[in-house]
This record gives structure tokens, C-alpha cells and sequence, in this order.
């Protein structure tokens, strides 16, 4: 089975999760019958390790799972322990980004709010090091390049999800990286909104107030119905994966964003007008 582990993995946990409570067992119980602890059935079931295949065959018999649903199941556990090539940057990858871009490499759709920056997936590597020297001031110059490189690797997917961009106006009006850098991501930004399956908007300052002014989201959805939508959530000190009805409030929060914002076409036209200002 190809795909992201980091999705397999969560696949794997809401199962175990579900069945166990059809059980009517509770974590400690099944902890007890399989010999492990239950603050490890925890982590399984909240997606914050991968399970062993024989722990992973073991919780499936428990509870009472039989035959090819068992195979089945103990294989995405095996998915879910292989590497993912993001991994290979573990050095400037912290743990709760290396969640978000597991998820990112196997969503169908991300539908992403930004009220200051470029998105990641849409950034040029000069951009890209102007925004990382400031968010990281005493890293070398060669983690910088690392995790640059990482940013541009994310943007390489053979099969790239399909890409709904709401930006606040502020994002371009602010110079980052200086005049030819900016002026050349803006530019990024207008053939991007030309390809197929990306979709671009500017929410302008004349739109007022509205929700989530201040707080960046993502709204990501993946091509396997076994595996629900999330809600992810950046902050300078980690990062938020919401789930369930708060993935319906954040999807409704984002249809008001588009609403309110410009048409694509008039979206496109600011851009190449602000292009056209520096």
C-alpha cells in the first residue's frame, strides 16, 4: 500500500480506537491483555506512535476482529513504520511540523487561510530564506539552506493536491526579502493562479473584519474515506490537529473567507497591480 505513513498511522489508530470502544473496553483493560502499558495504547490511539504488527494483531484479536480485516489492518501497521522522505530532514523537522507534512504529502485538498505570509507550498527559495533567517536568527547558514530545501521539496509532489489559497491583502503589501525577491514571489503567486487546481484569492483591507484574522489555518482532506479531514493550526511554540466538528467550523470559517474575498480573476489582477507598484 503506497502513501504517507504518518496518514497510515492515523488510519490505523482511529480503528483501534473505534473497536476497542465497541468492546466496551476500556484502555487499561486492553493494555493488561496484551502486556503493555496503557499510557502506550494512548499514544497508539491518539497517532503519536506507530504500533509494532504483532502489538497492532494482537489488540485486533482482542477485539474480536477476524480473518482478511485483521491482514488487512496489520499491514497499515506496517506502512505506517516505514520512512517517509521527509524524514531525511529530521535534523531541522521538528516533531509536531513533521505531522503536517506526513499529512500534507497525502491530501487530496488543502484549503489554507494566511493573513500575513505566502504559503509554504507557494513560496520561492529567496522568499523562503528571508521569511526562515527571521523566524530562525542563530541558525548556520547551512541549516538554513537545509530547511529550504525542505520547503522546496514539499512543493515537488508527482500528484499535487488541489490547492485553495485565501490571502489577506497584507501579504502583499509587505516587501519580504526586499524589492526583486518580492516582487518575484508576488509574480510566483500570478502563474500559480493560472494552473489548473489552484485556486488564489485576495481578502482586501476594504472587506473589514472577519474570522480568523489573525490566526493562519489549513483545512487538509485526503482521497481514502477512512481517513477524516484535519484542521491544522501553526503557533510559534508548536502546532494544533483538530479533528471532527472543528474541521466542519474551520470548513465554514473558510467558505466565509471566500466569499468575502476577490474573485480569482480580480485576485489576479491585485497581485500583478502590486507587481507593478514596486
Amino acid at each position: 500500500m503506497a502513501g504517507s505513513p504518518t496518514v497510515r498511522r492515523r488510519r490505523l489508530a482511529t480503528a483501534l480506537r473505534r473497536l476497542r470502544e465497541q468492546t466496551g473496553m476500556t484502555a487499561d483493560q486492553a493494555a493488561k491483555e496484551v502486556g503493555i502499558s496503557k499510557s502506550a495504547i494512548s499514544r497508539i490511539e491518539n497517532a503519536q506512535v506507530s504500533v509494532m504488527p504483532p502489538v497492532a494483531r494482537s489488540l485486533l484479536e482482542l477485539y474480536g476482529v477476524e480473518g482478511e480485516e485483521v491482514d488487512a489492518l496489520v499491514q497499515v501497521a506496517r506502512d505506517a513504520r516505514k520512512r517517509g522522505w521527509w524524514q531525511a530532514y529530521d535534523d531541522v523537522l521538528p516533531d509536531w511540523f513533521e505531522v503536517y507534512v506526513g499529512l500534507e504529502d497525502e491530501a487530496s485538498e488543502i484549503r489554507s487561510f494566511e493573513p500575513q505570509l505566502v504559503p509554504g507550498l507557494l513560496q520561492t527559495a529567496d522568499y523562503a530564506r528571508a521569511v526562515i533567517r527571521t523566524e530562525h536568527p542563530d541558525a548556520s547558514t547551512d541549516e538554513v539552506d537545509r530547511r529550504i530545501e525542505l520547503r522546496m521539496r514539499r512543493q515537488q509532489r508527482e500528484s499535487p493536491p488541489k490547492l485553495w489559497v485565501v490571502l489577506d491583502e497584507a501579504a502583499l503589501r509587505r516587501p519580504i526579502g526586499g524589492t526583486e525577491t518580492f516582487k518575484i514571489q508576488l509574480q510566483r503567486l500570478v502563474d500559480a493562479s493560472n494552473q489548473p487546481g489552484l485556486t488564489l484569492q485576495i481578502l482586501t483591507f476594504t472587506a473589514g473584519e472577519y474570522g480568523s484574522m489573525g490566526s493562519a489555518f489549513s483545512v487538509l482532506t485526503f482521497p481514502e474515506p477512512a481517513d477524516p479531514g484535519v484542521v491544522y493550526v501553526e503557533t510559534r511554540a508548536g502546532s494544533l490537529y483538530l479533528e471532527g466538528q472543528q474541521v466542519r467550523e474551520y470548513t465554514r470559517v473558510f467558505e466565509h473567507l471566500v466569499a468575502t474575498a476577490k474573485s480569482a480573476r480580480e485576485s489576479r489582477d491585485l497581485i500583478e497591480k502590486a507587481i507593478d507598484g514596486l
